[in-house]
């Protein structure tokens, strides 16, 4: 016996249909595991106290761009600042380029608040001389107390920018009973050994195994 079945209605319109609700909650599915990719990077971050600028510099984009409904979609989380979360990652050695200087604040500069980078997206950002701006925490400082003097140190291997004491009367520049005194806010290195602070890799595969589950969920459905 000969059992014959026959579907009513327009049959490619209803595959069309299902195609485009499973295009639609792929895409869902995907950005779903890339901002929570992307948060755990920032939340990272934040966390280890690197300021502002690397935390932002994290960045997401979905693809295709345009919305079209595809059951490929992409998202790619990346960084702008490659070198200095990788560094941080790998708690490797980070040397300064082209014979210039990292800037490390000091105490006197933390209290100051001059330890925070900025929210400006490039974090490269240079002043005229030999000493490379720190996201800008020189220029900050140097406009609240003047030009910072250059002092080497340790046969020249290292260097401190201090600020003079005459420097616009400042409390940071001031000592005991009123005296004024030189500060010193930043300690200049060629390179130096950063700890581990992040973990990329980790925040990738949980945010993989997120998009796993999602995909599961949507074959399943």
């Amino acid at each position: 016996m000969m059992i014959v079945g026959r579907i009513q209605g327009d049959l490619k319109g209803l595959l069309n249909e299902r195609i485009g609700e499973i295009a639609d909650a792929a895409r869902a599915a995907v950005r779903s595991a890339s901002e929570q990719l992307q948060a755990d990077l920032r939340a990272q971050v934040r966390g280890a106290g690197l300021g502002i600028g690397l935390e932002k510099a994290w960045r997401l984009d979905l693809y295709p761009k345009s919305g079209r409904k595809t059951l490929r979609p992409a998202g790619l989380v990346y960084s702008k600042a490659t070198r200095l979360h990788d560094a941080f990652d790998a708690g490797e050695t980070v040397r300064a380029k082209g014979g210039k200087w990292l800037a490390i604040p000091l105490e006197a500069a933390k209290q100051a608040g001059f330890d925070r980078s900025s929210e400006r997206d490039d974090l490269t950002a240079r002043r005229p001389g030999p000493v490379p701006a720190k996201w800008s925490n020189i220029s900050a400082a140097e406009s609240r107390f003047g030009k910072l003097q250059f002092v080497p140190i340790n046969g020249g291997r290292r260097a401190l920018l201090v600020a003079e004491g005459k420097a616009r009367g400042d409390v940071l520049a001031r000592g005991g009973a009123g005296r004024a005194t030189s500060i010193p806010l930043f300690l200049l290195v060629r390179q130096t050994r950063g700890r581990k602070l992040l973990d990329i890799s980790g925040a990738a595969n949980r945010a993989q195994a997120q998009l796993a589950a999602n995909l599961s969920n949507i074959i399943g459905r």
